[in-house]
């Protein structure tokens, strides 16, 4: 009994969930009818009927019309079938929904929804269509009084200004009548309610009337130009040519009668291409003609620079060439006297004649020049271009030959120098000798001999080659740095000899206290004296005894060798 209980409890508890849950779902699907409906009735109340008997009214023709005609029954289709066919499917949606036939219903909300996307689009598109139907009239009412304003501004400056426009004036008034014929055209079109094909006249009427003000404006400066402008320059550089030629001018490598020519046959060429109202033409070959203009101008005014350049220049030019050459004979004078005393090694006499090679065709150079002035046929601009690297060699030629000058000039001194470094260093060794000799030493060391004996042979070298009839004063140079070299290392090796020598006899002095006492002293001294009487190698007895008084009393070299000082310095 329980359990029946139970069963039936859980059957009626389904069966209102169950129903509950359909409840839920066709309430929603019930919201959703709602809405597409209420969306449905909001596009059949635009009053789209409204602006199509508005546009009717317009009594349109043509093209206008036929495109009015194609919206009206864009229109009719929205209204006839679309409208109908959205509210089947909503009918259809409700009538599943009522039978929980759920899927089959939101199939057909889905579809009503598309289908009222689209319609909305398409009224959208249906009602600016229309709006740009009924504006169109105005908008070209007023476009139309723009341009027409336009083409009477026009109209009045070819009547009043004919003369600016020259030979184009009939090919004008040509292209203003047929502005004229387009007028009466959108006009006709106009009346006739054809707003769309009036339109397109309308817009090649403003095309076509600005590019005729476009000419307007531009064909009187163009033709100014060529007629004043550039006849006024071709006028002033056909005279400055004749003037040029009367006063004996060359061009070179321009036929400038040529290039006038051609000046002349562009300007017609272009006056024609204006009469013809090409302008774009014109104005490219007026910045040719302009082009062509400014280079006569400046192949004239080239030459007349260079010829005022070339007359200032032409007797300084001269002088300096004059004078280089005079100093270039005087230069290898010079250098042949000296020669006599002294071996040249720096190739003087070579830069000397390469010097008076450039110069001899320097001096060619000028007689031509010269000579092609005299005989009238010069062209300045490549005497100036030349007479500027003569300038310029001459000034290097002047400068290298000073050179010269100065190193022959620091001969005579070099040698003074060269003969008191001699007399100096002969003086130097004489008192090195005196001062070994006033040191009483037993002898000297074959090494100390050898030194000495080398400089001595250095410095007689370097006598020689001062006493003879030609000297080399890059050798005697040379020589002279050798001398002061050994010169130095001879003081430095006789000083340290002497002072070994000196100490050497301090050290033995101090050591006779131990002799008596200390038979390794007594033996060091023997040593040290066989080395310093007989073998003369004061450095080497300097530290053996040195070594056996440390042995035996520490720090007693120090005490000795600052004594020893102490005596040298007083």
């Amino acid at each position: 009994m329980n359990v029946f209980l139970y069963i039936l409890i859980g059957i009626i508890i389904l069966a209102a969930a169950l129903y509950a849950a359909s409840y839920i779902l066709k309430k929603n699907h019930y919201s959703k009818i709602d809405e597409l409906e209420k969306r449905k009735i909001e596009l059949m109340d635009i009053p789209v009927i409204d602006e199509i008997n508005l546009v009717k009214n317009l009594n349109l023709t043509g093209q206008t019309e036929r495109t009015f005609e194609s919206w009206n029954k864009a229109w009719q289709n929205i209204a006839n079938v679309r409208f109908p066919d959205a509210e089947n499917l909503l009918f259809e949606a409700e009538q599943a929904t009522d039978k929980l036939q759920l899927n089959r219903a939101r199939t057909a909300e889905e579809q009503v929804s598309t289908l009222l996307e689209e319609t909305a689009v398409d009224i959208d598109k249906i009602l600016k269509a229309l709006k740009k139907l009924t504006d169109s009239e105005e908008d070209n009412r007023t476009e139309v009084k723009l341009v027409r304003d336009s083409y009477q501004d026009i109209r009045k400056k070819l009547l009043t200004q004919s003369f600016a426009f020259g030979g184009a004036l009939e090919n004008l008034e040509n292209q203003l009548s047929y502005l004229e014929v387009n007028f009466s055209k959108f006009s006709e079109l106009t009346s006739n309610g054809d707003h769309i094909e009036a339109r397109e006249v309308l817009d090649r009427l403003k095309t076509e009337t600005a590019e005729l003000k476009h000419l307007i404006d531009t064909i009187p400066d163009i033709l100014k130009q060529l007629t004043v402008s550039f006849e006024e320059q071709t006028t002033e550089i056909k005279n400055g040519y004749d003037f040029m030629v009367e006063q004996h001018y060359c061009f070179n490598g321009t036929d400038l009668v040529t290039e006038m020519k051609e000046v002349n046959e562009l300007i017609e060429a272009t006056k024609t291409l204006t009469e013809k109202c090409e302008v774009q033409a014109a104005t490219e070959n007026i910045e040719k003609i302009e082009g062509k203009i400014d280079h006569l101008y400046e192949v004239m005014q080239l030459e007349i620079d260079a010829k005022r350049y070339v007359v200032k220049i032409q007797k300084e030019l001269n002088e300096t060439l004059e004078r280089a050459q005079e100093n270039n004979r005087k230069l290898l004078n010079e250098i042949d006297m000296i020669s006599q005393s002294y071996s040249l090694v720096n190739g003087e006499l070579e830069g000397a004649n390469e010097i008076e090679g450039k110069l001899t065709d320097f001096s060619k150079q000028f007689e031509q020049y010269k000579k092609q002035m005299d005989e009238q046929i010069a062209v300045y601009s490549n005497i100036e271009a030349e007479f500027k690297v003569m300038t310029e060699a001459l000034a290097v030629a002047e400068a290298q030959q000073q050179d010269i000058y100065t190193g022959l000039n620091s001969l005579r001194k070099e040698e003074l120098a060269a003969k008191k470094q001699l007399d100096d260093f002969e003086f130097e060794l004489r008192n090195l000798k005196r001062y070994v000799e006033k040191q009483h030493l037993p002898g000297l060391s074959n090494d100390y001999k050898d030194l000495f004996f080398t400089t001595g042979d250095r410095i007689e070298t370097l006598d020689k080659e001062l006493n003879r009839i030609k000297i080399n004063m890059k050798e005697i140079s040379k020589l002279c740095f050798l001398c002061d070299d050994d010169l130095g290392h001879l003081k430095e090796k006789t000083e340290d000899m002497v002072d070994a020598a000196l100490l050497t006899e301090y050290m033995i002095q101090y050591s006779n206290r131990y002799r008596h006492q200390n038979e390794e002293i007594e033996q060091a001294v023997k040593n040290t004296m066989y080395l310093f009487s007989r073998q003369f190698a004061y450095q080497d007895a300097l530290e053996m005894i040195s070594t056996a008084l440390e042995a035996i009393e520490p720090g007693a070299f120090k005490k000795v060798e600052d004594i020893f000082i102490t005596e040298k310095r007083n």
